[in-house]
């Protein structure tokens, strides 16, 4: 990939950022607002619209869907969004979009979901909504209309696993140097993406491992499939079956309450994974700040940063508990740069 942008400079700039994110202990400090009102003004430091809690919600969900390109363009400049890797990295938002517009459609509504930056998507031709086939014809999401009827769980699906691959097809294109940095950060993300999925499907829809497989990712060159495939013949009450296994790190060894019986907390789990991407992450913005190896770090920190925020706002519109809330946000995000 071209260069267009000073990578010293830029790796300084996204430090400083990261410094003042809301990562770690700053993000699980949100809890303490009791109102969305509040969570809004510490993040964005500013006075938040005069909307009821649920619609400024819903408007806080919006705005952070740009956070981490805009936080990008502000640390390496705008050009730096039409590199082959990030656009493809900017396809997880696009195709998030994307979702909300059939959902809206299917529904039978009248106007599509207003995105989080108008414009953002020029391939999506929202000005044709409801008709996805002239919304969709000649872009790289075309295979949606000519799969004929909308199986909505289906095409979401395809889309998440179509976004690792593009990502993974994009990074392939780099120089043997980047691959060797940035290849290891997709799969290991894809398969922990993997396990949660094929985890999630075992335990709430009771779905074999067969079926499951055709539902993961598959990239080329890569097997990300076994783990989550390995795990899926694991007992979730049997600890001694989890020894070995490749993500067995990851594997809270937590008690059920009221028992002595040990049981796979799912979540846990997943929160583990978090953590341990994150780190990854942090640890390669901070190896190689001559090359573009820190942008793509940051700018996954910062998706995973909006995450967490989401999560503590739909925490506070909820009321949940605050030690609740405030465990949510500091798990998936470990620490500060």
């Amino acid at each position: 990939m071209k260069v267009a942008f000073d990578a010293d400079y830029a790796y300084a700039r996204a430090c400083g950022s990261l410094a003042k994110s809301f990562l770690g202990e700053r993000a699980a400090s949100l809890a303490r607002c009791s109102r969305v009102a509040e969570a809004w003004r510490a993040v964005f430091d500013e006075i938040p619209p005069a909307l009821p809690e649920a619609a400024l919600a819903a408007e806080m969900e919006l705005r952070l869907g740009g956070r981490a390109a805009a936080a990008l363009r502000s640390v390496a400049g705008p050009l730096v969004l039409d590199t082959p890797l990030f656009r493809a990295l900017s396809r997880r938002r696009e195709m998030s979009y994307l979702k909300r517009v059939l959902a809206a459609a299917a529904e039978g509504a009248s106007a599509p979901p207003e995105p989080s930056s108008p414009g953002l998507f020029p391939d999506i031709r929202v000005e044709a909504f409801p008709d996805i086939e002239r919304m969709l014809r000649n872009t790289c999401y075309a295979w949606i209309v000519e799969a004929g009827s909308l199986d909505l769980p289906a095409v979401k699906n395809r889309l998440d696993r179509q976004y690792y691959r593009d990502l993974w097809e994009a990074v392939s294109t780099m120089s043997a140097a980047l691959r060797g940095s940035l290849l290891p950060l997709v799969r290991v993300e894809a398969e922990l993406e993997n396990v949660a999925w094929a985890l999630r499907l075992k335990r709430y829809y009771a779905m074999d491992a067969s079926d499951i497989g055709e539902l993961l990712i598959d990239l080329p060159g890569a097997d990300v499939k076994a783990p989550a495939i390995a795990a899926l013949g694991f007992r979730s009450d049997a600890r001694s079956d989890w020894r070995e296994w490749k993500w067995e790190r990851l594997v809270p060894d937590l008690k059920r309450e009221g028992a002595g019986a040990w049981r796979l907390d799912l979540r846990a789990l997943e929160s583990a994974a978090d953590a341990y991407l994150f780190r990854r992450l942090l640890r390669a913005l901070h190896m190689e700040s001559d090359t573009c190896v820190p942008l793509y770090s940051y700018f996954r920190i910062k998706e995973m940063e909006a995450i967490a925020i989401r999560g503590v706002v739909e925490g506070i519109k909820l009321e949940a508990p605050e030690e609740e809330i405030a465990a949510f946000a500091s798990e998936r995000t470990g620490g500060a740069a």
